[in-house]
This record gives C-alpha cells, structure tokens and sequence, in this order.
C-alpha cells in the first residue's frame, strides 16, 4: 500500500529534521524492519531513524533484527547518543555486545581481517560475513555477573566504609592539582555500602554536578547513624584513571577518563547510570574516630 499525501510530506519534513539535527542514517539501521514492527511509524510516515533516536530507543524498540536495545543498554547504561550509534562509535571498541546471539570481541578474535580493515564487526556480519558463512558466536556476558570487578587488581579495589559503622566523603570535584606520583589504572573500583537514600543522594549529586558549573559538590555519610546493609549496593567503577592516596592511607584521589555507576541491589546488577571524565576524591574513617576536617 503506498504512502497517504499527508504521510510522503510527514516523511519529507522528518526526513529533513534528521538530516539536520542527527545526520546519515547508520548503516546497522534496517528502516523496512522498523517500520515493519512499529505501524504506527509507518503509517504516519516518519522518518524510521529519527524516530529510534529520539523516542523508540527509550522504549527498548530494535532498529534490525540484529541488534537488541534493551539488551545492549544493560552493558552500556545511560548514553548521548542512542544505542545503536553509541555501539558504532563507543561500544564495539569498548568490547559491548550488540545482542544475545553476537560477540563483539569474539567474532574479532576469529576474524583479524576484519580488525584490519577497521570495518564494525556486526556491519561486517550483515554485509558480508553472513554471506560468507562465516560464524556469529553467542554473546557470553552474562547481567547477573558484576562485570565490572573483571581484571580489577586488588589495589585497584576500594569498598567503604572499610568497617561496620564508619564515616566517608565523597567530593566531585571539577578540577585538581595533578599529582605526578600517581599511578594508572585501566579500571579502579569503589563499592559502597549505603541504604537506598544515600544510594539515591550520590546519583543525584553525579547528575547534578554534570549539568552545573559547581567547582565541587561533597556527600559525608555516616554509615552508625542507622541500619546500613552489609553488602555493598553500589558500585562505582572509574574507566581509565590515575590514582594517588594520602599518606595516612585514608584518603584517596582519581582523575578518570569516564565513571559508570552499578546498581548491586538489583538481582541481576547493571549499570544505572554513566557520567564523563572528572576528578574524585575520598577520606574515610574508621568508627569510633572524630568526624571528617572540614
């Protein structure tokens, strides 16, 4: 059935608005799919695209039977760009799968041809490497698994408070002196056992610090004033940083290159949120000592 009047100029003027505001349609975005499984796109002629980016992804649709949005935002978290092209961008060189049914790092690790030619491994499986009858291995990162703790060294590994009972800060800060004495960390790890206002506070304040101008924002938690789960429930892990301590050990600080926040209380945990590069600091105490210098 061909397109309504109304629909074809629907389609024109969407069709303009991508161009402008998003550019090229990505080459992993099957438009016949789309419109297939959302009639209501279809019908009103929008542009397929343009409707994933700016409300479909939200609502965990697929843009091809290849790549599985909901499945994909679990590695990721929350992202600029929508999935599809923050995994041509980002994701597929940061390892993230695109579906249950394709590993990135695997079908790469088959075929270093097509690490060669630098082409987007599951492009390359749609254009060519199906064709060829070439093998999709099965994606093996599993949610209920903490991926994040994967090949952290144990001096990469912080959980506070160190002690039932004890005092930390935690303080954004927007710029810091650089320490020349400290020392790389692909990944460093910070679990925190805090209860779910505190848990909620933090988030808060990571947005809140992103979009302000604050030179620093500071959270003090005092884990004795009240009941305080025993395992950790929150997991920040900082991508590609450089740490140094204090000389009494108490006190930590890392300038990364990117932050994902984990939720642990979830059964299968997952990335609840993820913020750009910046600079952190914490000091801890332990319980029974004198509250934090302000």
């Amino acid at each position: 059935m061909s397109a309504s009047p109304v629909a074809r100029l629907v389609g024109l003027a969407t069709g303009l608005l991508r161009r402008a505001a998003i550019g090229r349609v990505p080459k992993l975005f099957d438009a016949a799919y789309y419109r297939e499984r959302n009639p209501g796109v279809a019908r009103s002629g929008l542009d397929p695209f343009l409707h994933y980016a700016w409300f479909g992804a939200r609502r965990d649709r697929n843009p091809s039977a290849d790549f599985d949005t909901a499945f994909y935002r679990r590695q990721s978290g929350r992202t600029r760009l929508d999935p599809l092209r923050h995994y041509l961008k980002v994701g597929a060189a940061q390892g993230l799968d695109p579906s249950p049914a394709f590993s990135t790092s695997l079908y790469l690790a088959r075929y270093p041809d097509v690490v060669a030619a630098g082409i987007n491994p599951l492009l390359h499986f749609r254009t060519d490497g199906r064709a060829e009858g070439r093998e999709a291995a099965p994606s093996p990162i599993e949610p209920d698994r903490l991926r994040a703790l994967d090949g952290v060294a144990e001096e990469h590994l912080l959980t506070l408070p160190e002690a039932e009972g004890g005092r930390f800060a935690l303080t954004l800060l927007r710029q810091s002196p650089l320490d020349r004495a400290a020392a790389f960390a692909p990944r460093f790890c910070l679990q925190l056992c805090v209860d779910g206002v505190e848990y909620d506070a933090l988030l808060d304040a990571l947005r809140a610090f992103e979009a302000g101008a604050q030179e620093a924002v500071a959270l003090e938690i005092d884990t004795g004033a009240g009941p305080h789960p025993p395992m950790p429930t929150q997991l920040l892990a900082f991508e590609r940083c450089f740490v140094s301590r204090s000389d009494d050990g108490r006190a930590l600080h890392l300038r990364y290159a990117e932050l994902r926040a984990w939720d642990l209380r979830l059964k299968r945990p997952g990335v609840a949120a993820v913020f750009p590069g910046g600079h952190f600091s914490a000091r801890w105490l332990a319980k029974g000592e004198g509250w934090l210098d302000r």
